[in-house]
């Protein structure tokens, strides 16, 4: 029986994706920084027959992330499967430029991903087999407004986890890149276009988890949107983006796939 452990998992993305992974066997472990959210997700997970463990634990803290994933592994056993869930941005503007916003988001999205994979990896390596998946963003596919911190962190933490999958082949260690456009949240009544509600988007994204898919995009709308702008001078794009910027901007709706600030 394998062992998964599924980061950012107090809520949205990261709680869907535990329990939807969590009738396919093995222990479920969650992990995020409140631990009242993740003991409620653990008891469900439990009732419904499942087995399942919580790590209170901030993923930019890389001592921390270390000390308690080394501390579950040694009671329950190895981490074969790695979900990095937690992460997030928020709309910038240029006028309110800081260094501090982009040295956050960075943190978040891939010093934290890298703290948990310094953790585990090397017990894959040993055992010579493991599953890691990095969920990114559809904002990776290019620099956009509103959002450029955002965006240049999901790209970062694309580009990271395309060079260690090249470097992991024939280690017998697979990694899945996830990258998700709108993702409607439950309470969220605000609509974007072609946004997924959460539950659905989790479950296209443990399909392609369980199927060790080395990458998945969605909604196809937006992957070949973007995939055309990559396609055109870089002027022109920039001319179509601004022009969905300003409609959208009227419209009060972010034109960005991206997630929350950050899990709770």
């Amino acid at each position: 029986m394998h062992t998964t452990l599924v980061t950012g998992a107090s809520a949205g993305l990261g709680r869907h994706i535990a329990k939807k992974l969590a009738p396919g066997g093995g222990t479920i472990a969650v992990l995020a920084r409140r631990s009242a959210p993740l003991e409620d997700l653990v008891r469900e997970i439990e009732d419904s027959g499942g087995s399942a463990h919580s790590i209170v634990c901030d993923v930019t803290d890389r001592s921390q992330v270390i000390r308690e994933i080394s501390r579950l592994e040694a009671g329950i056993g190895p981490i074969e499967r790695l979900v990095l869930c937690v992460g997030g941005g928020r709309r910038t503007t240029v006028d309110e430029f800081r260094a501090s916003d982009a040295e956050e988001m960075m943190k978040l999205n891939v010093f934290g991903a890298a703290n948990c994979l310094e953790a585990v990896l090397p017990g894959m390596l040993h055992r010579g087999r493991g599953h890691i998946v990095a969920v990114s963003s559809l904002a990776a596919a290019r620099g956009l407004p509103g959002a450029p911190e955002y965006s240049a962190a999901k790209a970062a933490l694309s580009t990271l986890f395309e060079g260690l999958r090249i470097d992991l082949q024939g280690r017998g260690i697979d990694v899945t890149i996830l990258s998700p456009g709108f993702i409607r949240r439950e309470q969220s009544k605000k609509r974007r276009p072609m946004d997924i509600p959460v539950d659905v988007a989790a479950e296209r994204m443990v399909r392609a988890i369980e199927r060790r898919k080395t990458t998945y995009a969605f909604p196809l709308g937006p992957v070949f949107f973007l995939a055309a702008l990559r396609c055109l001078p870089a002027s022109l794009a920039d001319t179509v983006v601004g022009m969905i910027r300003s409609r959208t901007k009227a419209g009060r709706q972010s034109p960005l796939p991206a997630q929350r600030t950050r899990e709770p």
